[in-house]
C-alpha cells in the first residue's frame, strides 16, 4: 500500500493553490487560514480537508487522503454515475479527481466537494434537545431522507452524526449527507466496502462483506430511536453523550440487555416498542433488519414477547448452555456429502467413470463453497472479523499519527533552523522599503537630463506607469518597447547612481522592533507546532484505549477456527455460543447510573471529516 503524506505536508502544499492543485478552479482558489496566515487544515481518520475560497467566492471542500484506498477512483466513478440519474436533496454534488494535488513531485488523488453550510447533527440535537417539535420534526426528516434513499437502492454507508448536516429552512431542519467514501451504489454490488463505519452506529456483526442496499438500516434505526429518546427523556443527553455519539455507544449493541441505556429506554412507554426493534436488531444478521419505515409503520416483526422475558430467556441461555444449537445447514451438510459423494460413486460404477468423477467433483466444490460462506456468514466468525477489523482501523490511525508527528518534529527542527534565512529576507525587505522612500522623490523626467535620453523615452516610460527611479528598475524596462537598448544601459545606470548614493544611508540590521517581531513569529510558530503535536499524541493516546478495548473484547468473545467448524459439521464437537457479549462495563455503577469515574472512557476524538467541525 503506497505511502500518503501527512496533514501537515499537504498543509504546505496548499499555501501555494496554482502549483498544487491540477484543478483550474482551486488553482485560483484562497484556502481559509489560521493566525500564523497558514491554510487551516480540519483533519479526520483517514483525510484532511482545506476549506476553499475560489475567484467567484463559491466554496469548495479539498479533501486529502491520508491512507490508500483500493478501488477508490472506480467507486467514486460508479457513485458519480448513479446519483447523476437520481437527483437527491440531501446530497451534494463532489469530483474525484486522479491526479488532484501535487506533493512533492508526486502526485495524489483529491476530492473536490461542494462545501454545505450545515450543524453536525449531534450539535443540532444537543442545542434542541428541549424543543421536542423540533426534534420530531427532525425524527420525520430522517425517515423520509432514508425511504428516498433506499428506494433509489443508494446506502451511505456511514451514517453518523459528523456525515449528517441539518440546515435550517423555512420550512423545517433539512438534512444533508456528506462523506461519500463508503457509499453503496447498485453498480458496487458483489465488492466489498472500504470500511465498516463508526462503531457507535454500526451493527456489532458488520464486516466488509456487508454491502448492499440494506446497508444503512441498522444505523438508521440507532439515530431514529436516539433522536425520540431525546424528544422524549431530553436529560438523557448530557447523562449518556460523549461527543462522539448519539446516546448509544457501541458496548450497548453488543450486549443490549445490559446495557443501562437501554433498559432506560425499554422502561420509557413511549418509546419501548422503538427499543425491543433495536434490541432485536442487535441479534439479527445486518441484512435482516427491517427497514425504518416498516418500524414505523408497524409492519416490522415485532418480538413475541416482552422485553423482561426476552432478556431472562438469553440469560438463562448463557448460564445453563454453553454450547450453540446444531442449526439447519450443520445437521445436514456432512449427510449431504457423504450421499453425494455416494452417488456419485454409484454412477461412476454403473454407468460412466468419467459422470461420476465429474459429479464427485461438483458436490464436493459445492460442499466446500457452502461451508465457506457458512462459516464465514457465522455470527462469531463475524463478530470476531468486526473486533479485528476494528482494531486493524485504530493501529492504521496510530500509525498515521505516528508518521504525522514525525512530520511536525522536522518541522519545528527547519522553523528553529530558519531564523538567519527569515532575518536576511525581512532585513532585504526593509532596505527595500528604506530604497522605496528615497527613489520615490526622484520623478522620472529627471532622467531626460542623462545624456542619450530623449524626451520621447520618458513619455513612453510613462506610459509604461515607471513614473519614478524605484521603478525604474532593470526588469521593469526590459518590458518598455520601443526605447533602444543603449537608452535603457544609461537609464540603469542613472537609477543605478542614485542607488549608490543612497547605500549608507540603508539599514544593516533590524531595528530592535523588528526583531522582536520576528521572534515572536518564531516563537508563535513552534508553539503552534507543539499545540499540534500534543493534539496528535492525545489522539495517538485514544486510539491505543480504543484498540486495547477492543482487543479485550474480541479475547472474550468466543472464536471459531476453520478446523473446529469443521469438525462441528463431522460432528465430533459442538460450537461455543454465539452471542455471550461482553462483561458488564466498569464505567456503570449497579443500579445503571453512569459513574463519575470512567477510566475505560477516553476523551473523544472526532474522527469525522470536516463536516463535524467549524459548521454553523
Amino acid at each position: 500500500m503506497a505511502s500518503y503524506p501527512t496533514p501537515s505536508a499537504y498543509q504546505e502544499a496548499v499555501q501555494f493553490p496554482e502549483s498544487a492543485f491540477l484543478d483550474a478552479t482551486l488553482q485560483q482558489a484562497t484556502p481559509r487560514t489560521n493566525v500564523l496566515g497558514l491554510p487551516q487544515p480540519i483533519s479526520g481518520a483517514f483525510a484532511v480537508v482545506f476549506p476553499m475560497t475560489d475567484a467567484h467566492n463559491q466554496r469548495w471542500a479539498a479533501k486529502c487522503f491520508l491512507t490508500d484506498v483500493p478501488d477508490q477512483q472506480a467507486r467514486y466513478e460508479a457513485i458519480a454515475a448513479h446519483l447523476s440519474e437520481h437527483d437527491l436533496p440531501a446530497l451534494v454534488t463532489f469530483d474525484y479527481q486522479q491526479p488532484g494535488i501535487r506533493i512533492e513531485g508526486e502526485a495524489y488523488p483529491l476530492l473536490k466537494m461542494e462545501w454545505v453550510e450545515g450543524t453536525a447533527l449531534n450539535t443540532w440535537i444537543r442545542t434542541h434537545r428541549d424543543d421536542p417539535d423540533a426534534l420530531q420534526a427532525l425524527a420525520t426528516a430522517w425517515a423520509d431522507l432514508l425511504a428516498d434513499l433506499e428506494a433509489r437502492q443508494i446506502a451511505h454507508g456511514d451514517l453518523q452524526h459528523g456525515n449528517i448536516l441539518v440546515v435550517e429552512t423555512d420550512s423545517g431542519p433539512a438534512l444533508r449527507l456528506v462523506d461519500y467514501d463508503t457509499m453503496y451504489v447498485p453498480a458496487l454490488d458483489g465488492r466489498p466496502s472500504p470500511e465498516v463505519g463508526h462503531r457507535n452506529y454500526q451493527h456489532p456483526d458488520r464486516t466488509e462483506r456487508d454491502f448492499g442496499p440494506a446497508l444503512d438500516r441498522f444505523a438508521g434505526l440507532v439515530i431514529y430511536t436516539a433522536i425520540q429518546a431525546t424528544r422524549v427523556r431530553p436529560a438523557l443527553w448530557d447523562r449518556f453523550d460523549t461527543g462522539e455519539n448519539l446516546l448509544f455507544r457501541d458496548s450497548d449493541f453488543y450486549e443490549p440487555e445490559q446495557s443501562p441505556l437501554v433498559q432506560v429506554l425499554g422502561d420509557t412507554e413511549a418509546i419501548a416498542p422503538l427499543v425491543s426493534h433495536l434490541e432485536t436488531a442487535c441479534y439479527q444478521s445486518p441484512e435482516q433488519v427491517p427497514t425504518l419505515a416498516q418500524v414505523r409503520d408497524g409492519t416490522a416483526e415485532v418480538p413475541a414477547r416482552s422485553r423482561e422475558e426476552l432478556a431472562s430467556t438469553r440469560r438463562a441461555a448463557r448460564t445453563t448452555a454453553r454450547t450453540a444449537p446444531r442449526t439447519p445447514w450443520a445437521t445436514f451438510a456432512l449427510p449431504f456429502l457423504i450421499a453425494g459423494l455416494v452417488l456419485a460413486a454409484i454412477l461412476g460404477w454403473t454407468v460412466n467413470v468419467l459422470v461420476g468423477v465429474g459429479l464427485g467433483t461438483v458436490v464436493a466444490v459445492g460442499w466446500a463453497a457452502g461451508v465457506a460462506y457458512q462459516y464465514r456468514a457465522h455470527p462469531i466468525v463475524r463478530r470476531q472479523r468486526r473486533l479485528q477489523h476494528e482494531a486493524d482501523r485504530h493501529t492504521a490511525l496510530i500509525e498515521t499519527m505516528e508518521r504525522e508527528l514525525e512530520t511536525l518534529a522536522e518541522q519545528k527542527t527547519e522553523v528553529k533552523s530558519s531564523v538567519e534565512e527569515r532575518r536576511a529576507e525581512r532585513l532585504e525587505e526593509v532596505q527595500d522599503e528604506a530604497l522605496y522612500n528615497k527613489l520615490k522623490h526622484h520623478f522620472i523626467g529627471e532622467v531626460g537630463a542623462v545624456d542619450g535620453v530623449k524626451h520621447r523615452d520618458v513619455v513612453r516610460l510613462k506610459a509604461n506607469n515607471i513614473r519614478t527611479a524605484y521603478e525604474a528598475t532593470p526588469e521593469a524596462l526590459s518590458k518598455v518597447r520601443r526605447i533602444r537598448d543603449t537608452t535603457k544601459a544609461r537609464i540603469n545606470m542613472w537609477r543605478s547612481s542614485l542607488v549608490q548614493t543612497y547605500a549608507d544611508a540603508l539599514p544593516d540590521e533590524l531595528s530592535p522592533a523588528e526583531e522582536r517581531r520576528l521572534q515572536r513569529y518564531i516563537t508563535r510558530r513552534v508553539e503552534r507546532i507543539e499545540t499540534e503535536a500534543a493534539r496528535v499524541r492525545e489522539k495517538i493516546r485514544v486510539y491505543e484505549a480504543e484498540r486495547r478495548r477492543t482487543n479485550a473484547r474480541q479475547e472474550e468473545q468466543p472464536s471459531l477456527s476453520v478446523r473446529r467448524y469443521l469438525a462441528h459439521l463431522a460432528y465430533l464437537t459442538d460450537l461455543p455460543k454465539g452471542d455471550p457479549g461482553p462483561p458488564r462495563p466498569s464505567n456503570t455503577s449497579t443500579n445503571g447510573q453512569a459513574s463519575a469515574d470512567t477510566p475505560d472512557r477516553p476523551a473523544p476524538v472526532s474522527e469525522g471529516p470536516w463536516w463535524t467541525q467549524g459548521t454553523t
